[in-house]
């Protein structure tokens, strides 16, 4: 029967060990927050390209503000915050875009009652002549 020395036995020890520490090391800082203020920008460039001023100005205005402070935490090396505002930008932007979507189609709606309404009242004249 063969029998491991010492040595041989220890360097697996030690490889785990060694894994151990570095996947410590790695999760301790955060992740830089670039993806996230990347989206929550795009996010708030749709909404105001789609009318987020006009159908919903209050959260245009919340996305620009979390995406600045966003800016300002990864400034100041605080990346998890910065995430975290980011991820709030996209959020309040997305929720803008899907109000002004709301806004959008609520005047489509109005405009098409407004029409179905201007042919009703022609077919009614139609079918009831005034009488002489």
């Amino acid at each position: 029967m063969k029998t491991l020395s010492f040595p041989s036995r220890a360097l697996p020890a030690a490889a785990a060990l060694s894994a151990i520490f570095l996947l410590a090391a790695c999760s301790g800082q955060p992740a830089k927050p670039d993806a996230s203020l990347v989206r929550a920008k795009t996010a708030i460039d749709q909404a105001t390209l789609a009318g987020g001023a006009r159908y919903a100005p209050g959260d245009l205005n919340n996305a620009q503000s979390q995406l600045q402070a966003a800016n300002a935490a990864q400034a100041q090396g605080d990346n998890k915050r910065a995430r975290y505002q980011a991820e709030d930008a996209e959020a309040d932007a997305q929720l803008a875009l899907a109000r002004t979507q709301a806004g959008k189609s609520a005047e489509a709606a109005a405009q098409v009652q407004q029409g179905n309404q201007a042919l009703q009242d022609q077919m009614d004249q139609s079918n009831n002549p005034p009488r002489l």
